[in-house]
């Protein structure tokens, strides 16, 4: 099973997109790096989310727009578990 960290968020899914991007700038503002994975629930369990023909542009823009200065992250779909 997957943890959580200072460097490490799970959402469970992109509906907590906003609450995703708050975890990304205090990671990045306090270890200048971090990661937010959606589709996993707090306690590290995989639950899966389907990928949307527009997930990974809105989960992108959702960060450009709410950051400043900018950040530009590497938003990408992962298998994990088969799911």
């Amino acid at each position: 099973m997957l943890k959580e960290s200072e460097t490490i968020e799970f959402k469970k899914s992109t509906a907590e997109v906003k609450a995703g991007v708050v975890s990304l700038v205090a990671m990045l503002n306090k270890h200048g790096k971090g990661e937010v994975y959606f589709g996993i629930d707090d306690h590290g369990k995989i639950l899966g989310l389907t990928i949307g023909r527009t997930t990974i542009t809105d989960v992108t823009q959702a960060v450009v727009d709410n950051t400043e200065p900018k950040v530009y992250p590497k938003v990408e779909a992962r298998q994990i578990e088969g799911k």
